[in-house]
This record gives C-alpha cells, sequence and structure tokens, in this order.
C-alpha cells in the first residue's frame, strides 16, 4: 500500500492494470476463435462422406426404410461391425462397412418417427432429434455435437461425436494463455516500475534543486529546465516564475522595511534642529511672559516658520518613504501638463517677482503614474529654479513629448551649478554650495520620482546663464489606450 503512494507506484500499478486488462481482452477473444474454430473444424467433419454416404445407401434403397421390426435389429448398439464384416443381423448393407461411413470417434443412426431403427456407437440414452442442422446434447454425463437430416424416404439420419476432444484442446490452451498471461503481467508489472523509475528521475532532480532553494532560503536560485522532458520543464518554468514572484515579494518588502527605518533615521536627525528650535521659542515665552509686543510677535513668527519647516520636512521624509516602497504607489493615467500648470500658479503666488515662461507640447503630456509623486517632482523642481535663481530673474518651463516619453526641463537665470557639485546636488539632505535655505530634499525626491516613472532626472548649463534641471518620464500612456 505504501508503494501506491509514490507516483511511481501508481504510475506502474496503472500500467501493470493496463496490461492485464489487454492481456485478458486478447486471451478471451483467442480462447474464442480457437474454441469456434474447432467447432467448425468438428461441424465440418461431421458433414463430410459418411452421412451422405449412408442417405445414397437409403435413398438408393440399399437400406430398407422402416421401422426397426421390419429389419430385425435392435434400435441401440452396434448392429454394424466398424471393420465392415457381418453382424449379429447378418453383412451390412452396401455402403454402411468400414470408415468410408464412419470414421473414427463417429456414431450414425436412423430414426423413424423419432425411434431409432439403425444404429453404429451410438449412446444409448441420446435424446431424439428435433428438426434438421446441428446441436450439442449431453448423453451419459458425456457431450456431443451432431448433424440431423432427413432422407428422401422421410426417415431422420444422425451423425455425431464427443466433443471431449474439441474441449480438452480448448482447455489446454486456455491454461497455456493463462500461465503466459500471468507471466506476461508480472513481467509487465517489473518493466513498468523500472519504466517508470527512469520517467521520473528528473522529478527526483526537480526536488533536490528546490530543497537548495528552501534549504539557502535563497530565492535567486533558479531550477535548471533542460531536462527536454515537456511536463518536467514547465513545472521548472512554473516554479521559476513562483521564486521570482516571491523574490520580488520580498524584495518590495525589503525595500518597504529599509524605507521605514530610513525615515525613522531621517526623522529623528533632520527634525532634531527645527523641534529644539521650537522649543528654544517656546520656553522663552514662558521663561519672559513680560516680553513686548514686537519680541513676542518676533518670537511667535519664528517658532511658526520652524513648525512650518518641520511641516515640510515630514511631508518630505514620507514621500520619500513611499517612493522606497515604490511597487505599493497607486498608478493612475495623468495629464503632466495640468500638474504644470498649477505648479506655476502656486510658485507665482509664492515668488510674485519672478517671470515664469510654460513651453507646453499640443500634443497629449499623458502619463501612467502617482499623481502624488508627479506633483511633487514639478513642484520641487519650479521652486528650486524660483528659488534658486536671480531675484527678480525669470524662470522657463518647457514639456515636450518624444516617442513614448515625456520631458520635463526647468531652466533659471541664477549661479547656476558648478560641474564638481551636480552629482552631489541629488544625494538625500546635500545643499549646493550658496543654498540660502531648504532641507536637501527637493532634488532626491526629483529623481527618486522620475526613476519611479521609468527616467531620470540630471542637470546642465542653461541658456540663461543659470542651472536647467531636466527630467524624462517614460512611462506615457499609449495613443490607443485613450
Amino acid at each position: 500500500m505504501r508503494a501506491l503512494r509514490s507516483i511511481r507506484g501508481r504510475v506502474a500499478a496503472l500500467a501493470t492494470a493496463a496490461v492485464a486488462a489487454v492481456l485478458l481482452a486478447v486471451g478471451t477473444v483467442t480462447i474464442t476463435t480457437f474454441a469456434e474454430r474447432e467447432r467448425a473444424r468438428f461441424d465440418e467433419r461431421l458433414a463430410e462422406p459418411s452421412p451422405r454416404a449412408l442417405g445414397r445407401a437409403l435413398a438408393e434403397g440399399r437400406l430398407p426404410a422402416g421401422g426397426a421390426g421390419r429389419l430385425g435389429v435392435p434400435p441401440h448398439g452396434p448392429e454394424f461391425r466398424p471393420d465392415g464384416g457381418p453382424g449379429r443381423f447378418g453383412p451390412p448393407p452396401p455402403g454402411l462397412g468400414g470408415r468410408a461411413l464412419r470414421p473414427e470417434g463417429e456414431f450414425v443412426r436412423l430414426l423413424d418417427g423419432g425411434e431409432a431403427i439403425a444404429a453404429v456407437d451410438a449412446p444409448r440414452d441420446l435424446p431424439p432429434a428435433r428438426g434438421d442442422g446441428f446441436r450439442t446434447v449431453r448423453a451419459g454425463g458425456t457431450a456431443y455435437r451432431t448433424l440431423v437430416r432427413t432422407t428422401p424416404e422421410g426417415l431422420t439420419l444422425e451423425v455425431g461425436a464427443d466433443l471431449s476432444g474439441v474441449r480438452e484442446r480448448v482447455g489446454a490452451l486456455r491454461a497455456r494463455v493463462i500461465v503466459v498471461s500471468l507471466f506476461g503481467v508480472v513481467v509487465a508489472g517489473a518493466l513498468a516500475w523500472w519504466l517508470a523509475g527512469l520517467a521520473l528521475r528528473p522529478l527526483g532532480g526537480l526536488r533536490t534543486a528546490v530543497a537548495r532553494v528552501s534549504g539557502t532560503r535563497d530565492l535567486s536560485n533558479r531550477l535548471p529546465a533542460e531536462s527536454r522532458l515537456e511536463e518536467i520543464d514547465a513545472l521548472s518554468e512554473s516554479v521559476n516564475a513562483m521564486l521570482g514572484r516571491l523574490e520580488r515579494s520580498a524584495s518590495e518588502t525589503e525595500r518597504a522595511l529599509d524605507a521605514t527605518r530610513r525615515f525613522a533615521a531621517d526623522a529623528g536627525h533632520e527634525l532634531r534642529t527645527p523641534m529644539t528650535a521650537l522649543r528654544a521659542n517656546l520656553g522663552a515665552l514662558l521663561r519672559h511672559p513680560g516680553l513686548d509686543g514686537d519680541e513676542r510677535q518676533a518670537v511667535l513668527s519664528e517658532a511658526e516658520a520652524e513648525a512650518e519647516r518641520t511641516v515640510r520636512l515630514l511631508e518630505a521624509l514620507q514621500t520619500l518613504a513611499r517612493g522606497d516602497a515604490g511597487a505599493a504607489l497607486p498608478r493612475e493615467e495623468v495629464e503632466l501638463a495640468d500638474v504644470v500648470d498649477a505648479a506655476l500658479e502656486r510658485a507665482g503666488r509664492r515668488h510674485p517677482g519672478v517671470a515664469f515662461d510654460l513651453r507646453s507640447s499640443r500634443e497629449s503630456t499623458a502619463v501612467q503614474g502617482w499623481p502624488d509623486g508627479l506633483q511633487v517632482l514639478v513642484d520641487n523642481l519650479v521652486e528650486n529654479a524660483a528659488r534658486h535663481g536671480r531675484p527678480g530673474g525669470r524662470v522657463e518651463v518647457a514639456l515636450g513629448r518624444s516617442g513614448d516619453e515625456l520631458q520635463l526641463a526647468v531652466e533659471d537665470d541664477g549661479p547656476g551649478i558648478i560641474a564638481d557639485e551636480r552629482e552631489r546636488i541629488w544625494q538625500r539632505f546635500a545643499r549646493g554650495d550658496g543654498a540660502r535655505e531648504g532641507s536637501g530634499l527637493g532634488l532626491a525626491l526629483v529623481r527618486q520620482q522620475a526613476r519611479l516613472h521609468g527616467g531620470d532626472a540630471w542637470v546642465e548649463d542653461s541658456e540663461l546663464g543659470g542651472a536647467r534641471f531636466v527630467a524624462r518620464l517614460a512611462r506615457v500612456v499609449p495613443r490607443a489606450a485613450r
């Protein structure tokens, strides 16, 4: 029973059962066909010359028709000797003596109205014939096959023989078929077990590979798919696909944990300064309740500025943390031109002395992305240009589409950025030389969001004399989808 719990055992059992069923069917057909053929031969032998010659003898009058009394012979028993010599009732009629009429093993009898009037070796308790043709009857515990015919004189002629020889041959064949079939089933079972082991050997390698992955917990391992067996290779590919999904899930989980840890560390580091300043200002108000109105207003304004800075810093850190765990971000179709218009309107209110100019393509600027992240990207680029450009200067924004990509460029007329600083400014909490304010997270957010949207961000010289920040986004909504 334990063997049947394995695939190998079940395959071998099913194959053996199939072979046994085939052998049973073939054996049954073989025995049936042989038995029918033997009976047909037996019937042909019964229909050969002896009954016909006996019928001709009767038809020609060489054997008188009539009852047993007119013949003066008993209805049963060997009235005519097999060797053709004279019997107790005189010589045999012409044509009835010897083997020409009665081959060995046959019997002949003649009936009139169901009563035997002459017989040669016929069994005594043989039932009377009922109609012409072949029949199988039993007499004295023995089976006989007989052929019954009606003579021209109206008598019934019956020729028959013992079926024991036929049954012995059929029985012998049946015994041989059974022995050969049993031997074939045993051999088929052994071969099925061996071949099933060969066929399932690649599964053993697959199991070993899976155990290796499980033991090392390295989800980057992949199972070989080169067994040249379609089912095994398909299973390997399915397991590899599952491992890939698990690896991505584990990677996303790890990124989320790293983002959480980094958020906690950054928040603890960066919030210390504004919170310390806010605490000092509040403490000053508590310790000096008699401050005059101007001094109190100055302290409150500084406290409000520090609180606002803290809020902006927390929002930036939260956006960075969500971007680090980017797989879970909601994505939808966003028209980037609308986002840029809204960002320029807000920046104009914050920096009324700066002239903002927008050049946008007439083509659709729809992108599949995270709306909040795209807004952060645009706001930070515009705010960075307005804040670090020339006071009362100019900021030019260009938005265009190239193939399946969108490109947003923001230029200012400020002092620009030296070549040595152009890579460092993208790091978190990094500030360029001469930066007057800011948390140092704006440009880090810009590059992070650009890469989350399949692109990148960089800085180059501007024709206005300052810096030109470029963000490229690759996840453009296909035209056919709109």
